[in-house]
């Protein structure tokens, strides 16, 4: 080991351990922790239309706030149109939001005091891929120090691949650092995707996941590009130390800890399929195995989380517009609970006490509007809102299983029309933790 990267090492162990070190209230989001009611929420969306910008909108999720409730009650408007919002994430001390443009490569810095219900934009960063050699920002992770962790799906180059991970200051937007080998790094070597990025600090290991290379999936639908990769990572170390097959253009996507163990989930829906990896014999080579496909229902399985002390897995599947909810007691064996119908299914959001599941229905716009998959869907956006019985079957909050908040036209900035919700975070008044996404 070189003395670079034995000072990277040294450095990154003691993050950790400041980690372990933390208060509490920065793990509260633990299933096992204090329980908090949301109450309310931020969702990107983007303009169907493409006439104004995308927007972070806020809408009331707690019934005693009458005039907010099931509602969009604030909107913030984006300065520039065509930045196609898709995932963005707290800093760690949950004072900003960072909301990069998935197409536009902008990181938008949203600043949250001192109250947190009229988010106003800070700060607009636009020389990412020039800076970093990277293009299409997509997982905003929180890290200690005023940086976040984004996760780059590829690279400024012709084939748009391999994609990679960038360390970006947290108030204002801008790159400071790679993780790992940087754009150095060929077609050849691992990674040679980035999709998703999730770690397990109390074992020093970390999982990126695929989709695919821009070029490949970023115009429309693509099952052909996906990658089949993923990728296991010394996180101190920065250093790729597994990558596994799991079937070709599998496009896995998600990265899911269950914490309890040193054993983990992701979804391709490519496949149609769910995976557990697992170290029982903690020889530091992770096994695969597959628990779910479309025998059980699966079909474009796009999002998943974990919910009830990591016991009940919940699934979007984006061609099948259902969302499913499993037992997953045992992990290698599980058993459907409910199944319920969303138009297009996406992404997902838990309440901590696990009684609420929060659904929303836009993928990508270049996605939900190819043509070769009948045209536009757009007149289906909203939230979905289920109610979890202490039987554990899902009921919708509203009675006809229609949309909780209804996106199919909403004010924006210049015009009225519908407008996609994709990724949701509960407001600062949910704990969230290092790592958290």
């Amino acid at each position: 080991m070189n003395i670079i990267r034995l000072i990277q090492c040294c450095a990154w162990l003691c993050a950790l351990a400041a980690v372990a070190a933390a208060p509490a209230a920065q793990v509260a989001h633990h299933p096992n922790g204090p329980k908090y009611k949301e109450k309310f929420m931020y969702v990107v969306a983007t303009d169907g239309e493409g006439d104004n910008p995308d927007f972070l909108a806020l809408i009331g999720t707690d019934p005693d706030e009458e005039d907010k409730y099931g509602r969009i009650f604030a909107r913030l408007d984006m300065p520039n149109v065509d930045d196609e919002l898709h995932h963005f994430g707290y800093s760690l001390d949950q004072d900003r939001l960072i909301i990069p443009g998935l197409f536009s490569n902008r990181i938008h810095v949203v600043d949250l005091k001192p109250n947190p219900k009229k988010p106003k934009i800070v700060a607009v960063y636009e020389n990412l891929v020039v800076d970093s050699g990277y293009i299409v920002p997509h997982t905003v992770i929180a890290m200690p120090d005023n940086r976040v962790m984004v996760t780059m799906i590829g690279a400024y180059s012709a084939s748009t691949g391999p994609g990679g991970v960038l360390f970006l200051d947290d108030t204002t937007g801008e790159f400071i650092d790679y993780f790992g080998p940087g754009p150095e790094h060929t077609i050849y070597t691992a990674p040679k995707y980035m999709y998703d990025f999730g770690l397990n600090e109390h074992n020093n290991v970390a999982v990126s996941t695929t989709f695919g290379w821009p070029a490949d999936v970023g115009g429309g639908i693509n099952p052909a590009g996906f990658g089949d990769e993923i990728t296991f990572w010394n996180y101190a170390g920065q250093f790729p130390t597994q990558t596994a097959s799991l079937g070709g253009f599998c496009g896995a996507l998600e990265v899911r800890w269950l914490e309890e163990r040193n054993m983990g989930m992701t979804n391709c829906p490519g496949t149609a399929t769910v995976w557990v990896w697992e170290d029982d014999d903690q020889d530091g080579l992770y096994s695969f195995h597959q628990i779910l496909s479309a025998e059980d229902g699966l079909a474009g399985p796009v999002d998943m989380v974990l919910a009830e002390n990591e016991t009940v897995l919940y699934i979007t599947n984006w061609f099948a517009n259902t969302l499913q909810e499993f037992d997953i007691s045992d992990p290698y064996s599980p058993v459907l609970i409910d199944q319920v119908s969303v138009p297009h299914a996406n992404m997902l959001r838990v309440s901590v006490d696990g009684k609420r599941v929060y659904v929303s229905n836009e993928l990508v716009t270049t996605w939900d509007n190819d043509p070769n998959f009948g045209g536009p869907r757009n007149d289906h956006y909203g939230i979905w809102l289920f109610h979890r019985q202490d039987d554990g079957t899902l009921v919708s909050e509203t009675a006809d299983g229609s949309a909780w908040v209804d996106f199919t036209d909403v004010r924006m900035k210049n015009s009225r029309g519908p407008a996609g919700p994709h990724q949701m975070f509960f407001d600062p008044s949910v704990p969230m933790a290092f790592g958290h996404h």
